[in-house]
């Protein structure tokens, strides 16, 4: 660390007690109605939407009657953008918006039968389906909710459906109006009847069976895995050259805005924290200093990341991260103190001047106060803020055009990635995961032991996960042409020529009951103990075994086995007749398996097969 970065990290240790976030003023806010219904003009406009408790004293900062609702102190995702911290009520036509307040407010306060109250992303998100039906009424004539009739809620379906929204929109749409009806007694001009009486919003949508379960198997795309190789690579260069960039702008040779470089460090170690862990976006930009952690249990070596999880409040989490974790903190702290700095330095100021502590000042602070200690953050034209999930879109699609591809990159993607790969190495590859996490097993029980504040969510996407990864591959055994070796594989080739009246249920009901392992060069089918894991380091046993079946995916290590034995034969003749008998079956299972692979030997007639090996 250069003496500059030393004197940043003294002079950032001197901030006053800012880390006190702005509270909501409870004891105002328990007073206000759970429904505007039966209020007079007056009091309902003046029911409090949002308040803070300032120094211990109470400051509004929205109510009913405005026009913009200001929701900041309800946000605890860390880098929800600004424009999504409030409540824009011009959207909705003024005929609608004294209904749709009425609804919305209702609807806030207790939720719907069932469901917990909504927090502001999902009020925001039906305020904007309730503005898109107000216009849609306005442009057919219809002055109020009151007014709507069934062939203006069946006009409106179509309409939307002509907007090419995918189903899992529509189907929100269109839960939209099932709440403007269940909440109609909020308001005289309410609507009036049930949109679809005998139907649900899921089935208008056409979110009902299979087509469900296509969208949850489609719904974050999977980066190909020559995309993620170059993704990581370029990450990994960015983050080796780190050091040389920040000495640079230490000693001002680089500025800390508007640099590239800079902004590409950001960019990689984001990359990289969330494909090696599996953190969602709110959780990466939830990191702050001192984040990693190392414990040794039993012998083995663990290294946690610490932040905090929000999509099911489960609150302070740790993700289990490689040995690298750590480096990529140490880089992300050294890049972020100018940041944190120039943070601690405003916020300062902002606390010293009680002269202009502005309803939008009180904003700054309580957002100041809770990045002071963050790593992920930016410069912006309102000063330094925590990079918004908006902005992580735009800056990874950069990052992967720079890395050399034309991968469109999306935050979640990483998720998705991590999860792949974790259960496509879960099946098999368990080498790779121990070199990767720095120990033997990779139990997901022993996992959730090793620190109880793991995120479950993150697991249960794993397992999913791992079951597409048995669905896809028995699919390709069963469903299609390709040659199978090994005890197992041979009668699986027999199933394929009979009728079954329903192969997909079969198949993913086989998923579920059947345990599929890779050696490494075969997939393993016991279900008990096996050869015990013989086969693991005597690979011709996974050949004749009954358990074993080898696909395409193990043609080139059987190749190269081939090649390497027929390389050793003369190498064995030194050492005499023993070894010469032990290459030589190796290389005659090795010739079996790769025949019944269909591949061509040297030496065998042409087939028109496959090539030569």
């Amino acid at each position: 660390m250069t003496k500059a970065s030393k004197r940043s990290v003294q002079k950032l240790s001197v901030k006053p007690a800012a880390v006190q976030s702005l509270e909501k003023a409870y004891g105002l806010l328990v007073e206000q109605p759970l429904s505007v219904v039966g209020l007079d003009e007056l009091t309902r406009r003046n029911v409090v939407i949002s308040a803070v408790s300032d120094g211990g004293k109470e400051r509004v900062l929205s109510r009913y009657g405005d026009l913009v609702w200001e929701l900041w102190p309800y946000v605890t995702i860390p880098n929800t953008c600004e424009s999504q911290k409030r409540l824009n009520w011009s959207s909705i036509p003024e005929l609608f918006r004294e209904v749709s307040k009425a609804v919305a407010f209702r609807y806030w306060r207790v939720g719907t039968e069932g469901s917990t109250p909504p927090g502001v992303s999902r009020l925001r998100q039906f305020v904007g389906h309730l503005a898109a039906f107000s216009r849609y009424l306005e442009t057919v004539g219809v002055a109020s909710f009151a007014d709507v009739r069934p062939i203006h809620i069946t006009n409106y379906v179509q309409a939307q459906k002509e907007c090419g929204h995918g189903r899992p929109v529509l189907a929100e749409k269109y839960r939209a109006l099932e709440k403007l009806y269940a909440f109609r007694d909020q308001h005289p001009d309410g609507l009036g009847f049930h949109p679809w009486p005998h139907s649900s919003a899921c089935e208008m949508a056409g979110r009902v069976g299979e087509s469900r379960m296509d969208e949850r198997n489609s719904k974050t795309p999977l980066v190909p895995a020559a995309v993620a190789q170059a993704l990581f690579a370029h990450a990994e260069k960015i983050l080796k050259r780190a050091d040389g960039i920040l000495d640079e702008r230490d000693v001002g040779i680089r500025s800390v805005r508007r640099n590239a470089d800079h902004g590409a460090i950001r960019s990689a170690c984001f990359y990289l924290l969330g494909v090696l862990t599996g953190m969602r976006s709110s959780e990466l930009s939830g990191i702050e200093v001192g984040a990693g952690r190392t414990e040794i249990r039993n012998g083995y070596t663990f290294h946690w990341i610490r932040s905090f999880e929000h999509k099911t409040k489960k609150g302070v989490v740790e993700f289990l991260m490689p040995a690298m974790g750590h480096d990529i903190l140490r880089v992300l702290e050294r890049w972020s103190e100018p940041h944190r700095m120039l943070l601690a330095e405003r916020l300062r100021e902002w606390e010293a001047d009680q002269g202009k502590r502005t309803l939008r000042r009180l904003q700054e602070i309580a957002v100041a106060r809770a990045n002071l200690n963050k790593l992920f953050l930016g410069m912006g034209s309102h000063g330094v803020l925590l990079v918004s999930g908006t902005a992580w879109g735009q800056a990874l699609r950069k990052f992967a055009e720079e890395a050399g591809t034309d991968w469109a990159l999306a935050p979640h993607q990483m998720r998705r990635l991590y999860a792949y790969s974790f259960a496509r190495h879960r099946l098999g590859g368990l080498l790779f995961l121990k070199e990767q996490f720095k120990h033997s097993s990779i139990n997901m029980t022993q996992l959730y032991a090793a620190n109880p504040h793991q995120d479950a969510a993150l697991y249960d996407e794993i397992l999913e996960e791992s079951r597409k990864q048995k669905v896809q591959t028995i699919a390709g055994w069963l469903q299609g042409e390709e040659m199978l070796a090994g005890g197992a594989g041979k009668k699986i080739m027999t199933l394929r020529a009979q009728a079954f009246p329903d192969r997909k249920a079969m198949i993913e009901e086989t998923s579920d009951r059947i345990t599929i392992r890779s050696t490494g060069h075969a997939w393993c089918l016991a279900q008990d103990a096996g050869c015990g894991g013989a086969g693991i380091y005597e690979k011709g046993r996974c050949g004749t075994c009954r358990n074993g079946v080898i696909d395409s995916n193990f043609k080139p290590f059987w190749q190269e086995t081939y090649r390497h034995q027929k390389e050793l034969m003369e190498e064995a003749k030194k050492f005499g007749p023993g070894d010469v008998k032990r290459v030589q079956r190796d290389l005659e299972e090795a010739a079996r398996v790769l025949k019944d692979l269909g591949v061509e030997l040297p030496g065998d007639p042409p087939n028109g097969s496959e090539a030569n090996v």
